[in-house]
């Protein structure tokens, strides 16, 4: 994609001032890291003692792929980018998708969380040093994804009133054929569930309140 940028750059798509006011977000995403994970699960010795044990190489694969973004990062400011906006990976353990029986969708899965963090806190320390390396200006921002996700939830236990929407694990479509969410499997208030389904907030029961907590990181790092 940065590539296709710089290329777009060069036929003068975009100009220098069209570069000025504008911000890049750059975001790895659940689904990428989701794949990534499996990847990882596949490639081990598929042994019972080995998907009981922590993945213990995934921090030094994440290292890499942070190190990476951090060159995006750089890259994409280069070009002209005056501001540029990482998102963290969002709280991963508690997407249903990793909620699996008998759990019933009560506990998220720390692991993936841990995993998560990790990424998290290696993407802070890298930013942190484009930022020293750029003269202590405040070129790069953390897009604070996880904790943002985390408020949301707890919010959302607290505010609900309707018996059928106090779960926020609990993704509103239960049902999917060729991953599109049947009638039938649809919640009966769509509106309030904070999952549509295993893998993403909704709309209106989630992403509105996470981006109310998102607008205080970003207050704290004006655009």
């Amino acid at each position: 994609m940065i590539d296709r940028f710089e290329q777009l750059l060069k036929e003068n798509v975009y100009s220098q001032r069209d570069l000025d006011n504008s911000v890049a977000l750059v975001s790895t995403g659940a689904n990428v890291t989701l794949i990534i994970q499996l990847l990882w699960f596949l490639l081990e010795p598929m042994t019972i003692h080995s998907i009981l044990r922590p993945r213990k190489g995934l921090p030094a694969f994440t290292e890499g792929l942070v190190n990476q973004l951090a060159a995006d990062l750089q890259r994409i400011n280069l070009l002209g980018v005056k501001k540029v906006v990482a998102a963290t990976l969002p709280l991963l353990g508690c997407l249903p998708i990793h909620i699996i029986p008998p759990n019933t969708y009560q506990n998220c899965d720390e692991e993936y969380n841990k995993n998560a963090k990790i990424h998290n806190q290696l993407l802070q320390k890298a930013v942190e040093k484009l930022n020293t390396d750029d003269g202590n200006k405040s070129t790069f921002v953390i897009l604070d994804l996880y904790n943002a996700m985390v408020s949301a939830i707890d919010q959302f236990r607290q505010n609900a009133t309707n018996t059928a929407c106090k779960n926020p694990l609990q993704p509103c479509c239960s049902k999917t054929v060729e991953y599109i969410c049947s009638a039938e499997g649809l919640c009966s208030s769509p509106k309030s569930s904070f999952f549509f389904d295993l893998a993403h907030p909704s709309d209106n029961g989630a992403w509105n309140v996470i981006y109310s907590f998102l607008q205080v990181n970003l207050r704290f790092h004006p655009l």
